[in-house]
């Protein structure tokens, strides 16, 4: 029995080190930290600490991005929650910085024991992004730490093939001698093993296969020719087959040389006739797993290439999805099934004669005879002004996915470098009212990334991570790297919102930026809301309802907001991190008011309920409210609120007798310490308003975070190139002059103003046209 305990406790001491696999709440254990609780999210890293049993365990967090917060706090969280790693593994994590591939590595335990048996001098697939779209055969010469990369172990690799440009040439320099190529680093997510073995199909390279950085040229050509013979199919499928719910990128695809010599030789069928299938059919039906293939003359033509295609006497553009022999043609006849650029008529979603090959959307795919495709150089169509890229002339900008994480663009001083035409995302077929929402949601700020990295789960529908891929790397990715979205890209999104919400016409007709958010974020995305209500609901923004008064010539949010709360008798259960308002006006026509101005810093102190309150009277902490005196003892919700001794002062007066004030709860915590510390003020920042004349939308963003931050202007529709065929160009300006109109100031000067006619267009636009602000809080930020 002795024994058996003992066992059962060295298991529990061997796992000691954890990924986080979903987001999840940790309880603080013990630390000076004033939190008490705090969101571990998707790929962080943990260190159990003690195995506190009931599945629990006190851990502490390994924080990479340089934050306070974890630094020497201990925390309760449960094993479901966790991932082990053994710390062999461990070593590696914290280099790799996208949490999605620390999960995917510490769920792939046998790839990384294959992984973790390489040495120095060992012939790798280096792999420039995760998803293996490029890779080059390697010589590993380093295995270590790089402290001027920062936390973690990388390989230094030499290139045997490819001309990918090294940004870390000149460090590698210092760790290990490259003679082949440019010394890199790489992470543990950015190799992969060459030699098939064990039951999971990977296994440490064969020492007389691998290549030394001695081998002889010839040597290396031969294991080039021979390489693909020896990879899995489950490692080709990930390295050739570009699925629709994975990586649509054609335009950032490369293929080697050995690539192109397993084409040439698959005329026979042989031993490795699955691996050749894998590398052709992608996701063939299993019935056509061992079809021959036929010989071609296009041998330049594989998986992933882009091609031209005729079809009814117009040229189409498109990349190969899959080549092969389908079921009821001729053996020995290679097809290729083409995603088109562009929809027609007789195109399929990536089915041949019922049976699927790839996914697409709706008339996109086309089956066609192997010889009737042609390669063309995408740049040389970008710079034959001429030649459109599709049906849908969206001009010659390309727009490039991205896959990872790309952070908030953040500009401190002057917004030149990042303005002009061609910048952010271009409008196409009504689309304005999507383009301002997503630009003003994604470009400078990550309130809203949770929404691109939450995990599916049993309550999402099927197409949850498709859209969210589309979503992250086709626009936000893209929109932050690049600082340009193509039309066709955001049409991808529209036309899944389409299909898969209760909303209709989001692909052509003229929407508003709500019905936009009730689609993707509640009922696709299926986001938890922003908004928790004292009565019981849950919101994705605040639409104010407010009583036109006639004495306000110029409204503030920061009015509106207090009023709409006061009329409403409801307050938020918590500070959220961001706050939709949507103005007092109806339709793209009726408004309340002809001109509000947006609140730069909101208080939100008393619209929070359960928040400690000051007494307006003499500012210590508030105990009671009366909401018959708003607007008697000072200036919107803040002069309801009265400790003990100023209210029963406060309604001595004759006037206020007859008030029936209402007792607050106090937090127990505040209570105790309200002698030795101010109530504080709670304050969320704007960062973004959409705006509507007529019926076009466009937006004023915050580029960056705190007061000093730019303001640019944004219209996704700004200028057009050609009439019915033409498209549209989006443009991006700064707005130095935006926090003027915002201050008193500026107020001071709108007061005055009889005609709105002589306000400059920006200023008018943004006070006159205001449709919905949004607000954010940092400080929540952190913790979401």
């Amino acid at each position: 029995m002795e024994k058996r305990n003992s066992s059962n406790k060295e298991d529990r001491q061997a796992s000691q080190y954890f990924v986080a696999k979903q987001n999840t709440i940790l309880k603080r254990m013990s630390s000076e930290c004033d939190k008490s609780v705090n969101t571990l999210r998707l790929g962080m890293l943990v260190e159990a600490v003690e195995d506190l049993g009931d599945s629990a365990l006190k851990v502490r967090v390994i924080d990479t991005t340089g934050s306070e917060i974890w630094r020497g706090t201990e925390w309760q969280c449960h094993k479901f929650d966790l991932i082990p790693v053994t710390p062999e593994v461990w070593k590696f994590l914290p280099a790799i910085s996208v949490p999605q591939e620390r999960v995917r590595l510490a769920n792939y335990k046998h790839l990384c024991e294959e992984l973790l048996s390489l040495g120095v001098n060992d012939t790798v697939w280096y792999c420039v992004d995760p998803l293996g779209c490029t890779k080059y055969l390697a010589i590993i010469k380093y295995i270590g730490p790089v402290p001027q990369l920062g936390q973690g172990y990388y390989f230094g690799l030499d290139l045997l093939d490819g001309d990918e440009p090294s940004k870390t040439a000149l460090l590698s320099k210092e760790y290990f001698v490259s003679t082949h190529s440019e010394g890199r680093f790489a992470t543990l997510s950015n190799i992969f093993p060459l030699k098939p073995g064990g039951p999971t199909g990977l296994a440490k390279p064969d020492k007389n296969f691998c290549v030394k950085s001695e081998t002889s040229n010839n040597c290396t050509n031969d294991k080039k020719k021979s390489v693909l013979d020896t990879i899995p199919p489950v490692l080709l499928e990930r390295f050739t087959l570009y699925d629709d719910n994975k990586n649509n990128n054609r335009d950032q695809r490369s293929t080697s040389k050995e690539y192109h010599q397993s084409v040439k030789s698959a005329t026979h069928e042989n031993d490795s006739n699955v691996t050749k299938n894998a590398i052709t059919h992608g996701s063939t039906p299993e019935k056509n797993e061992n079809k021959k293939f036929g010989r071609t003359e296009n041998v330049d033509l594989i998986v992933g290439s882009n091609v031209k295609v005729l079809l009814d006497s117009d040229i189409h553009y498109g990349v190969i999805r899959w080549i092969g022999t389908p079921s009821g043609i001729t053996s020995g006849k290679l097809m290729a099934a083409v995603e088109l650029d562009d929809s027609h008529p007789s195109g399929t979603d990536g089915t041949y004669k019922d049976v699927r090959y790839f996914h697409c959307l709706p008339y996109r795919a086309i089956f066609t005879d192997l010889d009737q495709c042609s390669r063309y150089d995408t740049m040389a169509k970008i710079d034959n002004p001429t030649t459109s890229l599709s049906t849908d002339n969206f001009g010659n900008m390309e727009s490039s996915v991205i896959v990872g994480m790309v952070r908030p663009i953040s500009v401190k001083g002057n917004l030149e470098s990042i303005c002009g035409k061609y910048r952010g995302i271009q409008g196409h077929h009504n689309s304005c009212y999507l383009d301002a929402t997503l630009f003003s949601m994604f470009t400078f700020t990550s309130v809203f990334d949770n929404l691109l990295f939450r995990p599916p789960n049993e309550k999402d529908c099927p197409q949850y991570e498709e859209v969210q891929r589309v979503l992250r790397e086709e626009i936000v990715n893209p929109l932050r790297k690049n600082m340009f979205v193509r039309a066709d890209r955001v049409m991808k999104l529209r036309t899944l919102l389409e299909k898969l919400s209760s909303v209709s016409g989001l692909t052509s007709e003229e929407k508003d930026p709500e019905e936009f958010l009730t689609s993707l974020v509640a009922q696709i995305l299926n986001a938890e809301p922003f908004l928790k209500l004292s009565s019981g609901q849950d919101a994705y923004h605040y639409q104010l309802f407010v009583e036109k008064d006639d004495h306000l010539n110029l409204p503030t949010v920061q009015q509106l907001l207090e009023q709409s709360f006061l009329t409403s008798n409801i307050r938020l259960k918590e500070v959220p991190s961001c706050l939709i308002i949507q103005m007092p006006r109806f339709g793209k026509s009726f408004k309340m008011y002809q001109k509000i101005q947006p609140t730069l810093l909101l208080d939100v102190t008393d619209i929070i309920e359960d928040s400690p309150r000051q007494c307006t009277v003499c500012g210590k902490l508030a105990e009671y409210e009366c909401k018959e005196c708003y607007g008697q003892c000072g200036v919107g919700l803040e002069s309801i609120a009265f400790c003990l001794q100023c209210l029963e002062k406060v309604h001595r007066h004759e006037r206020r007798t007859n008030h029936e004030p209402k007792k607050l709860i106090v937090p127990m915590e505040f209570a105790i310490l309200q002698e030795h510390c101010p109530v504080p003020r709670l304050y969320l920042e704007l960062s973004a308003v959409v705006c509507i004349e007529t019926s076009h939308y466009v937006c004023f963003v915050k580029c960056g975070s705190g007061s000093e931050a730019p303001w640019c202007f944004f219209d996704s529709m700004a200028d057009r190139k050609g009439e019915q065929n033409g498209y549209n160009i989006p443009e991006m300006v700064p707005c130095p002059d935006f926090p003027y109109w915002l201050s008193e100031e500026g107020g001071n000067y709108l007061t005055e103003l009889t005609d709105d006619r002589h306000l400059p267009e920006h200023a008018k636009r943004l006070l006159c046209d205001a449709y919905m602000c949004m607000y954010q809080s940092p400080d929540v930020m952190m913790y979401k």
